[in-house]
């Protein structure tokens, strides 16, 4: 084993890590250690196809908080206020608060518009409660998807 790979892995570990704990962007981060081992190696056996490929996982699984959060609050029977309410105050509970805050921010922002519309507590409860389990299959996807591109990395190495 190169010294390149093991950095690379290493790198990847680090952004297969940040997927779970999202205080590092995991996806790109993995997408960075293929990248480095490719240019450390004249793009021999990691070429730029594959750089593509890689990146367009990256940013599938980097974005899964967004298109996982809204189908997963449609389903709920959220209204489409709630969704982009969810998904508005995520980001600005993320800036404020890090990661507690983008999770509060997303219950806020879903909570907010469809208590002013419906005033039920137990419709607004299910939809809080579907935006805790989507920030889970977020992060499950963001897992799986830098699992793979890992497999990817592998695969195309030992070519």
């Amino acid at each position: 084993m190169s010294v390149e790979f093991v950095l690379a892995l290493l790198i990847m570990a680090l952004g297969l890590v940040g997927s779970v704990f999202p205080l590092l962007p995991g996806p790109p981060i993995i997408w960075l250690g293929a990248l480095f081992y490719a240019w450390t190696t004249n793009f021999q056996q990691i070429g730029w196809i594959t750089l593509v490929v890689l990146a367009l996982l990256a940013l599938a699984a980097a974005t899964s908080d967004v298109w996982v959060g809204a189908a997963g609050q449609r389903r709920a029977g959220a209204s489409l206020w709630s969704t982009l309410g969810s998904t508005v105050g995520g980001v600005i509970g993320l800036f404020t608060l890090a990661i507690p805050g983008m999770l509060i921010g997303s219950i806020l922002g879903a909570l907010i518009p469809d208590w002013r519309r419906w005033r039920d507590w137990r419709h607004i409860s299910n939809v809080s409660f579907r935006t805790v389990k989507n920030w889970l299959v977020s992060v499950a996807v963001q897992v799986g998807l830098g699992v793979v591109m890992i497999i990817i990395f592998l695969v195309r190495v030992a070519a």
